[in-house]
């Protein structure tokens, strides 16, 4: 009876670390994903420009319109011959390529390149963090962000202890 009893266990084991390995062996398999979606995936990951970004425009043999300029809560940046150019939502390949084709009123084939100094991006692509972090603020959502990511933009967790003092009456 109890061989019975020690084999019934044996297999019930065998049987629980098969069913562990196959599920373990079915979720670490990655699958491969067609070149298009890759694609898709990619232009995702693209910087989108938002209000109160600073973008520093360059163009090319054109120090005197090179400039930096901040984007506008309208959504919106001004620059030498150019002004109240729609900046928000646009990548900046994109906003260079509005800039060129304004530009090209003025000056023949402009080159111009942009560039984000100060990333603070869409209100709803924003990670907000407040409370007892060393450096409350809001950050920008990046791809594969993980919360230790977030802790050290924003510093350790403070240790404020709020304590009372009772005068003696």
């Amino acid at each position: 009876m109890m061989n019975n009893r020690v084999r019934s266990t044996w297999g019930l084991t065998q049987s629980m670390l098969l069913a562990a390995l196959l599920l373990t062996v079915g979720c670490t398999s990655t699958p491969v994903a067609p070149p298009a979606a890759t694609a898709a995936a990619s232009s995702q990951s693209d910087y989108i420009i938002g209000p109160g970004d600073e973008l520093q425009i360059f163009v090319w043999r054109n120090p005197e319109i090179s400039t930096t300029v901040p984007v506008r809560p309208d959504g919106k940046i001004s620059t030498p011959l150019v002004d109240d150019m729609p900046a928000v939502g646009k990548t900046p390949s994109q906003l260079a390529r509005d800039i060129e084709q304004a530009l090209s009123r003025y000056l023949k084939k402009p080159i111009a390149t942009v560039t984000v100094n100060k990333f603070v991006g869409n209100f709803n692509e924003q990670i907000r963090v407040v409370g007892q972090a060393a450096e409350p603020r809001a950050l920008q959502y990046r791809d594969d962000m993980t919360i230790l990511d977030v802790m050290i933009e924003v510093g350790p967790i403070a240790d404020r202890r709020i304590s009372t003092y009772a005068s003696p009456t």
